[in-house]
């Protein structure tokens, strides 16, 4: 099943068609908003997030070259989130914290136990933003540390203990639900 949008479409999007933007929509949306309840409690808030960065995708459309067009879009996504966290005022006061974190090996746990995606949801949800963001961005996007010290501008240790503190709670909320 191909997702990918033809060209025809892009073209017309990019050239202020509603329609074609329309359909455009319909087809990021199910990424978007993936994304956007990974790091939001709030329907709004996703909304929010997800309208943006459509609008960003639509902004620099004539900027895409050819290749995975979906991936093109869940890039944007990240990099609204992250700019939406710098312009939040608490912003200074949630991610300093400069103390050397040690690293850890995997978690002291095993589970066979399998959880559903909403389960996941809540779970992730219930994590400080800060915590939620940092985790979602090293451990489902992929960024390294360094490349989340450099997007948030904290430093790589800021960025290994809220990864750290994630890990516990996540650890916890799964231990609860074993017992």
């Amino acid at each position: 099943m191909n997702l990918e949008p033809e060209l025809q479409l892009l073209q017309a999007a990019a050239a202020g068609e509603r329609r074609a933007q329309l359909a455009l929509y319909e087809l990021c949306y199910p990424v978007l908003i993936s994304a956007a309840r990974r790091y939001y409690h709030n329907t709004d808030e996703q909304m929010t997030v997800v309208n943006n960065s459509f609008v960003k995708v639509i902004q620099y459309l004539n900027n895409y070259e050819t290749g995975r067009f979906l991936s093109w879009v869940k890039r944007i996504i990240s990099n609204e989130i992250i700019d939406e966290y710098r312009r939040n005022k608490r912003y200074n006061e949630l991610y300093r914290f400069d103390a050397p974190v040690e690293e850890r090996g995997a978690p002291d746990f095993q589970t066979d136990q399998i959880f559903s995606h909403e389960q996941l949801q809540r779970m992730l949800l219930s994590l400080s933003e800060p915590a939620r963001l940092v985790f979602n961005l090293f451990a489902i996007e992929g960024y390294s540390h360094k490349e989340i010290a450099q997007m948030l501008g904290v430093t790589e240790e800021t960025s290994k203990w809220h990864t750290k503190m994630a890990r516990k709670k996540l650890r916890e909320l799964i231990e609860n639900i074993h017992e």
